[in-house]
């Protein structure tokens, strides 16, 4: 066949004009909208999956350094117990096993800065650069909170109510403790003493939602309180009213001092 006849697979250029057919084709993702909403989707669920792990991870080293450092701890413990208190180890691995229940809420106090960082940060994808140190500095304040809900209960909450428990039994019962129900005692009441302390990272973190105002706030003051109270002797371990009364009227001096800032942020 003489080259007048070939057929012209190519252009002269030498370019391959099937390369401007396909530039001219409708995007993939016009044609099938589930392949290009999947994505996000996909991105989210790798998102959620770094974070689980960072925050399992950040756990696990906490809790295994709560452990090395658990029998001292233990000791500090048993000084809030009033002299009268004699501990036992009713069962074998007693001791073990209050370290190991220590341990885990020393974990979880210390990881709870990279744990509400990450809720938070997965929870509210779309703040601004001002809103994201907003909330940096609240998680911030938080943890500062509930340190100082630990140190406010270890030094005013368990004392009084091992105290009071303690004293209210001592003509009819010799005061003998078991050393694991002892620790997951005092423990539990200093965690739940932290976080009720929380009360003011909540709000601040709240008002940035619209849910409330400082005006609102300063409105419903009575109604605050007798929730207050109520959640206090709800999750108070020791139920007895010396201690609800001790963390009701703190977590009530908090939700005063926390209209302050959401005050200051002009909300």
């Amino acid at each position: 066949m003489s080259d007048g006849l070939q057929p012209q697979f190519f252009e002269a250029s030498g370019i391959d004009p099937g390369i401007n057919v396909s530039a001219s084709l409708p995007d993939i993702h016009s044609l099938n909208p589930d392949a290009a909403a999947a994505m996000p989707m996909i991105a989210h669920i790798t998102e959620l999956r770094n974070r689980v792990l960072l925050c399992a991870g950040a756990l696990a080293a906490t809790v295994a350094a709560g452990f090395t450092f658990s029998l001292p701890l233990i000791r500090l413990f048993q000084s809030m117990a009033p002299k009268a208190v004699v501990f036992v180890q009713r069962t074998p691995g007693e001791v073990l096993l209050a370290s190991m229940s220590l341990s885990f809420y020393i974990g979880v106090a210390l990881a709870l800065p990279v744990i509400l960082y990450n809720v938070l940060r997965f929870v509210l994808p779309g703040l601004l650069p001002r809103e994201k140190a907003m909330v940096t500095w609240a998680v911030l304040g938080g943890a500062l909170l509930f340190a100082a809900g630990v140190v406010f209960a270890y030094f005013f909450v368990v004392p009084s109510a091992l105290g009071f428990l303690v004293d209210y039994g001592q003509s009819v019962a010799r005061a003998e403790l078991s050393i694991r129900e002892y620790i997951s005692f005092c423990a539990s009441l200093l965690f739940v003493t932290g976080g009720m302390f929380e009360l003011p990272m909540v709000l601040f973190l709240l008002s940035f939602t619209g849910l409330i105002t400082s005006q609102k706030l300063i409105r419903e003051w009575r109604w605050a309180t007798v929730l207050i109270f109520i959640t206090a002797a709800i999750v108070t371990p020791t139920q007895d009213p010396f201690s609800m009364c001790i963390v009701g009227f703190a977590m009530v001096a908090l939700y005063g001092l926390s209209i302050i800032p959401i005050r200051l942020c002009g909300r």
